[in-house]
C-alpha cells in the first residue's frame, strides 16, 4: 500500500522505485497493475481529466492529473466521459503521456487524433506533465518498457542580455509610459519569462519594446516573431470587408453559396455572419480541428468539411436562440477557403498582398517556409505555460516545424507586435494604410458595428464585430474587455491568455500586448486589464488621482 503524502511531493521515492521491478508494455495488464501504485490526485478545482480512447487496440484510459501538486493517476476507463476525450492510436497515446515536450505537441500534428471538449486544458496538462513536481511521471515511465526517450529535466534558465538596442527602446518607453513598463516588468520573470508590447498614439509610436525572455537562451526584442494566436483573426475580417465592399460578397448569406460542399450535415443555412460573430450552431468543444489543428491539410479540409451540426443545434432552433460559439480553428479555417473563390488567390498570398504591404508589416509570416524554420525556427518565441504555484514551462504549441510551416488562419501568424499595431493604426485611419487603402471607411465602421448583442459567456464575451471584441465595460465589470478607461468604441482581440491587441478611436491609441507565459483566464485578465489601465494613466487619459473614475476620463 502507497503511503500517502502531501500533494506537492508525491509518495516516498520507496514506492516509486517499485514501479520499476518489471518494467511492462503501455496498456498491458501488467502495466496497469504498476500504474495504479500511483497515489490518486485530490478531487479539486486543480484537477483535470482526460479519457483517452485508442483507436487501434488496448484499453481506454482515464488520466487524470492535479495542476497544482503534479501527482497523476492512470486508470481503465469508469464512469461517465470527463470534459475532454481524445481518440488517438496507441503510439500517440503513449508520446502524449510520457514522450519529451516536443514529442507530446507533436502528436497534433500527425493527422489521426481526434479531441472532443475542453482542449485547452491540454496546454496546463502539458505543462504538468513537463515539470513532473511529484515525481510519478518519471516512475510510470520507468515502468514502461516501451516508453520514449526519458527528456532530460526541466530546469528554469536565466533571463539572457537583451542586447543595446533593446536597453535603449525600453529606457525610451519607460520614460513615455512609466506606470506600464513598471507594470511588464512585475509579469516578467514571474507570470511570464518575456513580454513584447507595442503603442502609439495618433500613428506615433511611444513604445516597441521586448523584454525577459523569448525561450531558453533566446532574448525576446522588438524583432522576435511571437505567436499571434487569435489576435491574428482581423486578418481575415478585413479581407472579407475588402470583397463585401467591392460587392464580391455578402456575410449575410449563407457560406455554402461559396462553397457548396460545406452544406452537408445540417450546415447550409449557417451565415458568415454567424462565424464572424461567433454565433454559429458548433459548440466550441465540437470543434472538428481539435487534434489535428496543425495536421495534414488535406485532412483538416475533411473535417471542417464534414462537420455535422448537432440535431439540437441546427438552424432553426439557433435562429429562436442564439448563443456564443466561440470557434477557435474551424470556422476561420473553412472561411479562408472563400479567398481563393471569390478572388482565385490563396489566403497567405491574398492577405500578404493585399493587407501586410499596404500597413507595411514587413516581418509578418503568415506562416512559415520550410527555408524560415531552418534559419530561425528554432529561435521563435515558445508558449510557456504556467500551473497555480509552478514556473511558467516552455512548451511547443504552434512552434514545431509542422505548425509553423502550415497555414492556420487565425491562429499561427507570427510577427513583431509593431505590426499588429500598423493594423489596428490602419482601422484607426479610416482603412487607410502607410503603403495604400486597403479599406473604405465605411467598411471599416460595418466591421467595428455591433453586429452581435444581448449575449455574453463566462470569459467575459459579450458584443462583437465581424471578427472583432468590442469593448462591453458599460455592460458591467466581468465584461471589460480592454481596460476601466477603453472608450466604449474600442475594438480588437484576444490570444489565449497570452495577448491582447486593440484600438480606441476615441483615444486615437493602438495597443498590443504579448506574454509568452500563459496562465488561468482570471489571473490573465487581470494583468491584462492592469497593463491596459496603465497605459490610459501614463498618456493622461484619465486623472491619475482617482484611477478606477471613468467620469475622470478626459
Amino acid at each position: 500500500m502507497v503511503t500517502t503524502t502531501d500533494a506537492r511531493t508525491g509518495p516516498p521515492h520507496d514506492a516509486h522505485a517499485a514501479l520499476s521491478e518489471h518494467p511492462a508494455p503501455f496498456g498491458s495488464a501488467a502495466w496497469l497493475v504498476a500504474a495504479a501504485r500511483l497515489a490518486e490526485p485530490p478531487t479539486a478545482r486543480s484537477t483535470v481529466a482526460v479519457r483517452l480512447r485508442l483507436t487501434d487496440g488496448g484499453p481506454d484510459l482515464d488520466l487524470r492529473a492535479d495542476l497544482v501538486g503534479g501527482l497523476l493517476s492512470v486508470r481503465p476507463a469508469h464512469g461517465e466521459e470527463p470534459g475532454l476525450v481524445l481518440r488517438l492510436p496507441r503510439q500517440a497515446a503513449l508520446a502524449l503521456l510520457l514522450g519529451s515536450g516536443r514529442r507530446r505537441v507533436g502528436v497534433f500534428g500527425r493527422g489521426d487524433v481526434e479531441a472532443t471538449g475542453n482542449f485547452s486544458l491540454l496546454f496546463f496538462i502539458d505543462s504538468a506533465l513537463q515539470e513532473d513536481r511529484a515525481g510519478q511521471v518519471g516512475a510510470l515511465r520507468a515502468a514502461t518498457s516501451d516508453a520514449p526517450d526519458r527528456p532530460g529535466p526541466f530546469v528554469p534558465a536565466p533571463d539572457p542580455d537583451p542586447g543595446a538596442a533593446d536597453a535603449d527602446r525600453l529606457a525610451q518607453a519607460r520614460a513615455a509610459l512609466p506606470r506600464t513598463i513598471r507594470e511588464l516588468e512585475r509579469e516578467v520573470g514571474t507570470s511570464t519569462p518575456g513580454a513584447q508590447l507595442y503603442v502609439s498614439r495618433g500613428g506615433k509610436p511611444l513604445a516597441d519594446v521586448g523584454l525577459g525572455m523569448a525561450r531558453p537562451g533566446v532574448a525576446m526584442t522588438h524583432e522576435s516573431l511571437p505567436l499571434w494566436y487569435c489576435c491574428a483573426k482581423p486578418l481575415l475580417s478585413v479581407a472579407l470587408g475588402r470583397f463585401w465592399e467591392e460587392r464580391r460578397f455578402d456575410p449575410h448569406l449563407p457560406l455554402a453559396r461559396y462553397l457548396p460542399d460545406f452544406a452537408t450535415g445540417g450546415k447550409a443555412d449557417i451565415t458568415v455572419m454567424q462565424l464572424l460573430t461567433h454565433t454559429g450552431p458548433v459548440p466550441t468543444g465540437a470543434d472538428p480541428l481539435h487534434g489535428v489543428v496543425a495536421g495534414p491539410d488535406d485532412e483538416r479540409r475533411r473535417r471542417a468539411f464534414a462537420l455535422a451540426v448537432p440535431p439540437s443545434r441546427g438552424a432553426a432552433a439557433t435562429r429562436r436562440a442564439a448563443e456564443i460559439n466561440y470557434s477557435q480553428w474551424w470556422a476561420w479555417f473553412v472561411l479562408a477557403h472563400l479567398i481563393p473563390v471569390i478572388d482565385g488567390r490563396d489566403y497567405e498570398t491574398y492577405v500578404e498582398e493585399e493587407i501586410l504591404r499596404p500597413c507595411r508589416m514587413d516581418a509578418t509570416r503568415v506562416r512559415l517556409t520550410g527555408e524560415d524554420f531552418d534559419a530561425f525556427g528554432e529561435r521563435l518565441p515558445l508558449i510557456h505555460v504556467a500551473n497555480l504555484g509552478g514556473p511558467p514551462v516552455p512548451t511547443w504549441w504552434w512552434s514545431t516545424r509542422e505548425a509553423t510551416t502550415r497555414c492556420i488562419p487565425g491562429v499561427n501568424t507570427r510577427g513583431p507586435l509593431r505590426d499588429q499595431g500598423r493594423l489596428l493604426e490602419m482601422l484607426l485611419a479610416g482603412g487607410a494604410g502607410p503603403g495604400g487603402r486597403v479599406l473604405a471607411p465605411e467598411t471599416v465602421a460595418a466591421l467595428t458595428d455591433r453586429h452581435r448583442r444581448g449575449l455574453h459567456d463566462r470569459y467575459g464575451n459579450a458584443d462583437w464585430g465581424l471578427g472583432l471584441r468590442l469593448e462591453c465595460r458599460q455592460l458591467g465589470t466581468p465584461y471589460t474587455s480592454f481596460g476601466s478607461h477603453a472608450s466604449p468604441r474600442a475594438f480588437g482581440h484576444d490570444g489565449l491568455w497570452t495577448a491582447v491587441a486593440f484600438a480606441d478611436p476615441d483615444a486615437d491609441l493602438a495597443v498590443a500586448i504579448h506574454l509568452n507565459g500563459k496562465v488561468e483566464h482570471e489571473r490573465h485578465r487581470e494583468r491584462i486589464l492592469r497593463l491596459a489601465d496603465a497605459i490610459y494613466l501614463d498618456l493622461g487619459l484619465v486623472c491619475a488621482s482617482c484611477e478606477g473614475e471613468v467620469k475622470c476620463r478626459v
